[in-house]
């Protein structure tokens, strides 16, 4: 059941990124409810550090939420909200082309720390979320990049490890409507936004690690400002820290890219 987040559904033809539209709405003090934007194309769409995410008409679902949270909480508060999203869009996937969780595990749908929906050892989809508080009386406006790949020509994603989500629809017999799709996320993400509101990460942190891709391999996590980190990847605890298991303990990880360790 939908919650009443009362979403302003607006849609562009072309630009350059649903999340630096909303973004320069929110610094020239624009946003004043909650607003779903959807792009047809995307030229110059961002991912997390620095990455592109491009998108065609009818190819790609590439859209932003701008949703204003209490000015009570703190980006603290708001940590795992990637993680949250992440989960709300991969449930919301599956309810749209009414896939049951055996299924979902058989075309090894899954979630990648801290912002990647995979299908297999492939990206299926991606989060991005950015945003602050202008003033401590202002709302903290969050803006949440989402990009889902629907049904990009292989001839676009030759030597790239992405997947489409018309594989698994194909496979369901079930057809793909992205005005739809969009729509029916937005509002599934609403439900989602109202519970994190009031709790944080920590009522997803058990759903999360249920449906996480990578548990018990070896990773590493890279940062620019710290030193490569490898281990066994526990999940996620209940701030969405991964947790490594390494050989002096455990080790709580707040950011970095996570990839899989190398086999010698």
């Amino acid at each position: 059941m939908y919650m009443t987040i009362p979403w302003r559904f607006e849609v562009v033809p072309t630009t350059s990124s649903t999340n630096t539209d909303l973004m320069n709405r929110w610094h020239r003090q624009d946003l004043s409810e909650p607003v779903s934007l959807l792009a047809i194309t995307q030229t110059a769409g961002r991912g997390r550090r620095g990455n592109v995410w491009v998108s065609q008409a009818n190819q790609s679902l590439t859209f932003s939420l701008a949703y204003p949270f209490s000015n009570a909480l703190s980006m603290m508060y708001l940590q795992g909200l990637t993680l949250a999203c992440g989960l709300c869009v991969l449930k919301s996937v599956l309810h749209y082309l009414q896939i049951d969780e055996v299924n979902a595990k058989q075309h090894r749908l899954g979630l990648k720390w801290p912002n990647d929906i995979l299908l297999g050892d492939r990206k299926l989809g991606g989060i991005l979320v950015e945003g602050g508080q202008k003033s401590p009386n202002d709302p903290i406006w969050m803006i949440i990049g989402i990009g889902l790949n629907v049904s990009i020509p292989p001839v676009n994603i030759e030597h790239r490890e992405i997947a489409n989500l018309v594989e698994i629809a194909t496979i369901e017999n079930s057809s793909i409507v992205i005005d739809a799709l969009w729509r029916q996320i937005s509002y599934e993400m609403g439900s989602m936004l109202e519970v994190f509101e009031q709790n944080s990460f920590t009522p997803f942190q058990e759903e999360w690690n249920h449906w996480h891709a990578w548990q018990d391999l070896q990773v590493e996590v890279s940062n620019p400002l710290a030193k490569i980190q490898s281990g066994k990847c526990l999940g996620v605890n209940s701030n969405g820290y991964l947790i490594l298991d390494q050989p002096e303990g455990l080790h709580e990880i707040s950011n970095g890219e996570l990839t899989l360790s190398k086999v010698i």
